[in-house]
This record gives C-alpha cells, sequence and structure tokens, in this order.
C-alpha cells in the first residue's frame, strides 16, 4: 500500500530539515501551501530518504517552494536522500540550479 504524502519540518542549529513522506504529485499541493510559511531558518535542508515517486506536477511545487524559500526566506536550500531516480530527474529539470545537493560525509 502506498505511503499517504506528509511533510515534517524540524528545527535545529543547523538550519531547517524538511523531510518529505510519499509520492510528491497532484495530491500533495495542499501540504506545500503551509511550507513556506514554516521555514525560519536561513539554511533549509530538504530530505528526500523516504519520498518516492516524483511526477511532473511535484516537480513544479518543489521549484515553486524552492524559489519562495529562497527569495521570501533568503536562505540556503540543499538537498540530500534522493534515490538515483530522483537524483536524474531533479538534474534534468534544473532543481539543481536552484538548490545544491547535500554532501555526506
Amino acid at each position: 500500500m502506498e505511503q499517504p504524502f506528509k511533510i515534517d519540518i524540524r528545527k535545529g542549529a543547523g538550519g531547517d530539515t524538511v523531510q518529505f513522506h510519499g509520492n510528491i504529485d497532484a495530491h500533495a499541493d495542499r501540504h506545500f501551501e503551509d511550507l513556506i510559511r514554516q521555514v525560519s531558518a536561513n539554511r533549509v535542508i530538504m530530505d528526500f530518504s523516504t519520498t518516492g515517486r516524483i511526477n511532473s506536477m511535484g516537480i513544479a511545487l518543489l521549484l515553486r517552494s524552492i524559489k519562495s524559500i529562497k527569495t521570501e526566506k533568503k536562505a540556503e536550500v540543499s538537498i540530500q536522500g534522493l534515490n538515483q531516480i530522483n537524483t536524474m530527474l531533479f538534474k534534468m529539470t534544473g532543481i539543481f540550479l536552484l538548490a545544491s545537493e547535500a554532501r555526506t560525509a
């Protein structure tokens, strides 16, 4: 059974970590409405380690959210926890032009 989509935001000394759970598609739209308002740090880490499929609507939601976080919150955005398919998708759609890929130690 498919996991319902949700977003968890954890506040920490290193910034806000946004954890995405489930598939990011048109059904995720309402969850993204509060995302920008809830982010308060100048560093935001988007964690996709528990994310499934991301379709074109999901890419549009992510692009819009990353742009808003960068312009409205003046925050640096980095991405971690991508699987191989979503990494390729992010490269092809230009998400990595807006957000850096977090380096693991």
